[in-house]
């Protein structure tokens, strides 16, 4: 089976309710924090201020000023209380991964729908420093499997995996987040390994998020995203499982640093690389083992 593209908003192709707008309510019952809306919205045209907290900023004149990028990143780094430009830019870029990649994982694991998220497709606004919520205008979006299909089987057959791998790869990889981040490169000094870091380790979030609502066989779709992952994911990272008293756990270990912990309060994160190894496992064991 191949992926059947949508390229008008799915209100123009369907009588009864919007595939997409369904499969997104869906996934906001189930992880309320990851809102999103489906349909036009009013977006900042304003390129040399930072847009209001709420409003949209479509994403791909984000890519097409790099200037006002720059600016707006500068500013999400003073509301997490940094003046660093390195982290801002890295915490904005993986603020900015984890909404885009979670929420088409989200929808592909729970509907079979991927929404196309392509830099020309999607708008994001901001709140307190942070993406919160992503808008697909267009409504376009893509038939991985059929909903009436039982999707923990289908989704996990290659040929389904392929085509999977082939979209988030295309849109979500090449085709926004590569232009993304040579767009802030170019304004802010940052490292390039950094960043694809944090989009390989919001994409392994996005997968144990969604294995954690609906069970192990997500595992497959993740492990298969990493396996076959662009060159400039390699070595970034590796899921691997953990058992204790009979309760198993799927983890992700990055092999680099994102930087949080130079945010005030300097906490670090659970799977940081500075951390060493046998720390960090302690406690993902120890996570297993709590109430």
């Amino acid at each position: 089976m191949t992926s059947t593209p949508r390229t008008t908003p799915a209100s123009a192709v369907s009588e009864t309710a919007d595939p997409l707008a369904t499969s997104m309510a869906t996934v906001t019952r189930s992880i309320s924090y990851l809102r999103s809306v489906v349909g036009p919205v009013e977006l900042a045209t304003n390129f040399a201020e930072v847009p209001d907290e709420g409003s949209f900023v479509a994403c791909d004149a984000l890519v097409a000023h790099p200037d006002w990028l720059a600016h707006i990143v500068r500013a999400t780094g003073e509301r997490l209380g940094t003046s660093d430009d390195m982290v801002a830019a890295s915490l904005f870029v993986q603020s900015y991964a984890y909404r885009l990649a979670t929420l088409a994982i989200a929808s592909l694991t729970t509907s079979g729908i991927l929404p196309d998220s392509s830099l020309s497709s999607c708008a994001v606004s901001f709140s307190r420093g942070r993406v919160t919520t992503l808008a697909y205008p267009t409504g376009a979006y893509h038939v991985v499997a059929a909903s009436s299909e039982a999707l923990a089987e289908t989704l996990c057959r290659v040929t389904q995996l392929d085509v999977a791998h082939q979209l988030l790869s295309d849109q979500v990889l090449d085709g926004h987040l590569r232009p993304l981040i040579v767009a802030l490169r170019g304004e802010i000094r940052v490292g390039e390994r950094l960043l694809w870091g944090n989009v390989a380790s919001s994409f392994a979030v996005g997968f144990r998020t969604m294995e954690g609502v609906l069970g192990p066989w997500v595992q497959i779709l993740g492990n298969y995203f990493v396996q076959r992952a662009p060159s400039y994911l390699t070595g970034m990272g590796q899921f691997f499982n953990l058992e204790v008293d009979e309760r198993r756990g799927w983890f992700w270990e990055r092999t680099n640093c994102c930087l949080y912990d130079r945010l005030p309060g300097n906490v670090r994160c659970q799977d940081c690389s500075r951390t060493p190894q046998g720390e960090r496992r302690d406690a993902y064991r120890a996570s297993l083992t709590s109430p």
